[in-house]
């Protein structure tokens, strides 16, 4: 379990990638056998991936799999996580991300929720 205010889950999440972690994944993870498109959200934590999403890239089998990244974050960016999730999952086709800036997502949801259409229908759904 991670911490719920800002500062401690920022020092847990930098500890995290120093340590380069693999957190445990609490539960089982669903079965994506049958899906052949899936999201992946996350957080940016310090230009990257949490490190728990590395334990659940690396006890799955993405490849055949088209991976389509979101993230929110406040100033990075989508910071790379497209790149970084065709390294963690060979074999996936990697799709164009979204970046919502996580101010946004609380104070102009609006806003958000056309980001989130046009970049849908861009993406085909």
């Amino acid at each position: 379990h991670y911490p719920m205010t800002y500062d401690a889950l920022t020092d847990v999440a930098k500890q995290e990638q120093a340590d380069k972690a693999r957190p445990a994944y609490a539960g089982e993870l669903p079965d994506l056998s049958a899906y052949d498109t899936i999201f992946v959200g996350a957080p940016v934590w310090w230009g990257d991936w949490p490190m728990i999403m590395y334990t659940v890239f690396e006890a799955s089998d993405f490849s055949g799999k088209t991976l389509i990244p979101f993230s929110t974050h406040e100033g990075s960016g989508l910071s790379g996580f497209d790149k970084k999730l065709e390294s963690a999952c060979p074999g996936a086709t990697v799709e164009k991300g979204l970046a919502v800036r996580g101010n946004d997502a609380q104070n102009a949801q609006e806003k958000v929720r056309d980001s989130v259409s046009d970049w849908l229908s861009e993406l085909g759904f």
